[in-house]
């Protein structure tokens, strides 16, 4: 294998991924691997990059466009050896911002972040530079491929950053620890299994505690891709707890972390029907197990004491004609 330093001809930071382990062959890697593992690393560059921007993370909304361009990979070799992989930032403006290159700045941040977390001097509430809940969740994602045989992936920056990285089991581990944990003042954990996901319009689900407390869960649309692996396992969430008397009890989560394995019977359900597939009701209902309800009163007390329906029903009817007013108006809009 070749050694030697990968600099490109103009200066640019080149970053080096080498895939090992005993399901690696010689300059054979899997495809589906290797695409989420770039993929993964690209959206935690992305996020550090609205972190070190002074954003979150982990909320809706558009990326500056710098962040968008600058920390876009581009892969431009593959060498023999155990799977290695040669990929270049896009160019740096010809005008650097307030910020700089962000896309270097990120990259450094990322090896920066990991190998502090690698030393155990990461801690929830002082995240390295760069890091938020949204960045920690991406970077515990990159672990899913060491699963398939790969014992670690090493990040090597060569170029105006040098710098080389390990990402392995005990790295991923450290990145889970910190997802367990509040990240902030006020927050709270909740373990338990995760169910009756709905991905349409808003992303909420269930979770069930082993005590029996049921939550209503809220997802932000970031850890959408997320879901499909936390669905019917036992996940530990951190957030925010509303509660009151007449409602039902309500989660905001700030993070996913799962802490089981799907059983063999659940993982030939999903592979069998996508996850964000509508279902019928009997398919649901034989899917979740879930019996008919034989009395009216079991539904009616789901339904909180001091709603009053008619005023939902005239609230969607007015939403309903502004909208058509409004697409009267711009013919062009849709």
């Amino acid at each position: 294998m070749n050694d030697q330093k990968l600099t490109s001809g103009d200066g640019l930071t080149r970053l080096e991924i080498k895939v090992e382990g005993p399901k690696v062959g010689q300059a054979r890697l899997s495809a589906g691997d290797f695409a989420e593992i770039v993929r993964r690393t690209q959206q935690a560059l992305k996020r550090i990059g609205q972190v070190l921007y002074g954003q979150q993370s982990n909320v809706q909304g558009r990326k500056p466009k710098d962040i968008e361009q600058q920390c876009e990979l581009f892969m431009v070799e593959w060498r023999p050896g155990s799977a290695i992989a040669a990929l270049e930032l896009a160019a740096p403006p010809a005008q650097q911002n307030l910020f700089g290159f962000v896309g270097e700045e990120s990259l450094k941040a990322f090896l920066d972040g990991m190998e502090k977390v690698a030393e155990g001097k990461a801690q929830p509430l002082s995240l390295p530079v760069g890091f938020d809940v949204g960045v920690l969740q991406t970077c515990d994602a990159i672990g899913s491929v060491l699963q398939h045989g790969i014992q670690h992936v090493r990040f090597s920056a060569n170029g105006r950053i040098s710098k080389t990285t390990l990402y392995d089991e005990g790295v991923r581990n450290g990145f889970r620890a910190l997802l367990g944990q509040p990240s902030v003042v006020g927050q709270i954990t909740k373990a338990g299994r995760l169910e009756e996901l709905n991905g349409h319009g808003a992303l909420t689900g269930r979770l069930y505690e082993a005590d029996g407390t049921r939550w209503l869960c809220r997802f932000k649309v970031e850890q959408r891709d997320l879901l499909p692996e936390a669905w019917l396992h036992t996940v530990k969430l951190t957030g925010k707890a509303i509660t009151e008397e007449t409602r039902e009890n309500v989660f905001e989560v700030e993070s996913i972390l799962v802490l089981d394995d799907l059983p063999a019977e659940t993982v030939a359900v999903q592979q069998t029907t996508p996850f964000w597939k509508p279902l019928s009701l009997d398919e649901l209902a034989q899917q979740q197990g879930v019996s008919p309800v034989n009395d009216l009163d079991e539904i009616s007390a789901l339904w909180p004491a001091d709603d009053d329906p008619d005023e939902l029903l005239n609230h969607i009817i007015t939403q309903r004609n502004e909208r058509r007013a409004l697409h009267q108006g711009h013919p062009g809009t849709e």
